[in-house]
């Protein structure tokens, strides 16, 4: 595996001149640039940044890294046009009806023009679309985009669709576009974790976008860098790694360079008055400090993950839904069940009428094993691990024997002992 940089994927992809008329509504849009944003680098089979002459390209990633920020960033800068299965229910035939509403400047057929590779479509939140679609849709959508690929052989070797998810619907996709079509070529990149330098530039660039004017953050650069090296200090200790070793250790890297941790870092920077003081607490209480920050980031993610499966469950229950559902205890509590391969039954303090409550666990079926915490169902990182572990003990929940002597290998002499908060 090798790292590029993502002007290599744009750099193959082509740049759609027909069609100015997808805007940024509809079903098919061309999005606005994010802001802020930071490049990610992809790893890639081998060094040859020829892999990606394919008529698919898979973009694979853990959860919350950043993965509809890079689609938009990608068609922002092609005008390439998104269809985001977050939003958009498909099934049977949709890339086809979809491409054939396009109406090019021209009057040239928007379908010949998807074949022929010049307007390439992003496919992003194939994870969130199985939940909208649910798995028979988007079973069913794969399935006949696979067909629409195989009806025109012309050209092959040009980027036609880009999917963006999770490695586990990736898989699904793979599988369902190998099945019914095997002959189609294709590509999959995997974007990574931030690395040192881009991490600094994240945490950077939403601390300059979050800070008011006049603010300590925009008035003092140098003593805001110095927090930023001191935070990434005490997250080093706070991990039990040895001074350096963060951005060379795997599980450091992945926290360190988790791109919501960074989102949430630079904000609250840009809050800050007394940059000396808050980086002189960080360094006399070392880790300790450093896990304050880290816990509120988590229950951020936690509070996200709510919202989104909120979104698509009140849309199709009958009942208003208590607080309770999928809030940060009930994920906890789920996911810790998950990881051991136990019932899924939540903390039992959702209550919903039984019709709803079907499909409230349905939902939670579908979506659990594709949360930020989890990938390919085991923890993320121990980082992640540990807290779900830790809160799941303190409420009495059974762990294996295993699963607490593997993390607490990962974690001997590592974090400061603290008590889960209520």
């Amino acid at each position: 595996m090798s790292e590029i940089a993502l002007n290599v994927l744009l750099n193959v992809l082509s740049r759609p001149v027909h069609f100015p008329k997808v805007g940024q509504t509809g079903r098919l849009f061309i999005a606005e640039p994010p802001r802020p944003f930071v490049a990610p680098r992809l790893d890639i089979p081998g060094k040859d940044p020829s892999v990606f002459q394919k008529e698919i390209i898979f973009i694979e990633a853990s959860a919350a890294v950043g993965k509809s920020t890079l689609a938009r960033q990608v068609s922002a800068t092609l005008k390439a046009p998104i269809l985001d299965l977050a939003k958009v229910p498909v099934s049977t035939g949709s890339l086809h009806t979809l491409l054939t509403d396009l109406e090019a400047a021209d009057k040239s057929d928007p379908v010949t023009a998807f074949h022929e590779g010049k307007i390439p479509v992003i496919i992003d939140a194939l994870d969130e679309g199985r939940l909208l679609s649910n798995e028979t849709g988007i079973e069913r959508f794969l399935a006949t985009t696979a067909e629409l690929l195989l009806s025109n052989r012309s050209v092959t070797s040009r980027p036609k669709l880009v999917f963006l998810a999770r490695f586990e619907s990736i898989e699904l996709a793979r599988q369902r576009i190998e099945l019914r079509a095997p002959g189609i070529t294709r590509a999959t990149a995997k974007v990574e974790f931030f690395d040192k330098e881009e991490a600094w530039q994240l945490i950077q660039a939403y601390a300059a976008t979050a800070a008011k004017p006049g603010s300590q953050y925009q008035q003092h650069p140098e003593p805001a860098r110095d927090l930023i090296a001191t935070y990434f200090d005490a997250i080093e200790n706070a991990l039990g790694l040895a001074a350096g070793e963060l951005w060379q250790n795997e599980q450091g890297r992945v926290f360190a360079g988790y791109a919501p941790v960074l989102a949430a870092v630079g904000s609250i920077f840009a809050e800050i008055d007394d940059f000396v003081t808050v980086a002189n607490n960080l360094k006399s209480n070392g880790g300790r400090e450093a896990w304050g920050v880290v816990e509120a980031v988590l229950y951020e993610i936690l509070s996200r993950e709510q919202a989104k499966l909120w979104k698509l469950l009140s849309a199709q229950c009958t009942s208003a839904l208590p607080d309770e559902v999928y809030d940060a205890e009930e994920q906890m509590a789920l996911l810790a069940q998950y990881i051991e391969s136990k019932p899924l039954e939540g903390t039992g303090r959702v209550a919903l009428p039984l019709a709803d409550m079907g499909k409230y666990n349905d939902m939670v079926r579908t979506y659990l094993p594709h949360h930020p915490f989890i990938r390919r169902h085991e923890f993320g990182n121990a980082v992640l691990g540990s807290t779900i572990v830790a809160r799941a003990v303190y409420h009495g929940r059974s762990i294996s024997r295993d699963r607490l002597i593997s993390l607490s290998r990962q974690w001997r002499q590592s974090a400061p002992t603290r008590r889960p908060s209520r």
